[in-house]
């Protein structure tokens, strides 16, 4: 006869409502980033410097929220089944994206957005996987940090910080087939553009902390989060990041 399930092992097979909160908290302020930046550049309404996107106070924030946003789903990534296979609808999603802006938002043109990293990000987790969960999650999860401070403004201008100094690599001017990578010509650009380099560092990062996550290591007060109108933006948060700015704009039309 087979022995019933301990607490333990039942409540590591329930959703875990804090990674939805987390979610669903980040794309909330997302939200509100696009926002402002919508006011601010698309619309020439002056704002308070701290809440301005582009200024340091405002990108500290944007960059701690976006660290949640692809930590939380390299988490997720790796309870799913088929990483592949949903990472390739939301890579195709993101080109759906493009082709949207082109033809009707031009000047909002989105290139390799946030979708389209997503998705590539699952896809090659995905394929890696039988590698990647043969390496300790805390190596992973310390490498991931590193390489992301090292590459964090590789994508601007070639820049790669060592810790002692920095140096810019020189990059080739082209646009059409590296831009996913990081490297893009003069020509290029998009309003919202995630490359792999160094995004992908990100959703590593939150691909190494499924483990203690799983396992339940991490303190009890998490697993007990219970928010319910975060929860609900956290388990839409992809439909909501596709829709969100087009009915924004639409609004903000209308009104101003």
């Amino acid at each position: 006869m087979q022995a019933a399930p301990t607490i333990t092992e039942a409540a590591k097979k329930e959703r875990i409502a804090a990674l939805d909160i987390l979610r669903g908290g980040a794309m909330v302020l997302v939200m509100l980033y696009h926002l402002l930046f919508d006011l601010r550049y698309i619309y020439n309404i002056p704002l308070p410097r701290p809440i301005t996107p582009g200024q340091p106070e405002t990108e500290t924030v944007h960059i701690c929220f976006l660290w949640v946003l692809f930590a939380v789903s390299g988490i997720c990534t790796r309870f799913s089944k088929d990483p592949i296979k949903r990472g390739a609808f939301l890579y195709i999603v993101g080109w759906l994206i493009t082709f949207v802006t082109s033809y009707f938002i031009p000047s909002e043109l989105i290139v390799f957005g946030v979708l389209s990293c997503f998705g590539a990000c699952m896809v090659i987790c995905g394929l890696l996987r039988p590698l990647l969960d043969k390496i300790p999650w805390q190596a992973m999860l310390i490498v991931s940090a590193l390489l992301w401070i090292i590459f964090m403004d590789f994508h601007r201008n070639g820049t790669i910080h060592l810790f002692v100094t920095d140096i810019t690599v020189p990059l080739p001017a082209v646009d059409r087939y590296l831009f996913p990578i990081g490297i893009t010509g003069k020509g290029f650009y998009s309003a919202d553009y995630f490359p792999l380099i160094p995004y992908i560092f990100m959703f590593l990062f939150g691909y190494a902390l499924h483990v203690p996550v799983k396992e339940h290591k991490l303190p009890e007060a998490f697993y007990r989060m219970k928010y319910r109108p975060l929860e609900f933006i956290g388990r839409h948060s992809l439909l909501i990041y596709a829709v969100h700015q087009p009915i924004m704009l639409l609004i903000l039309e209308l009104v101003l």
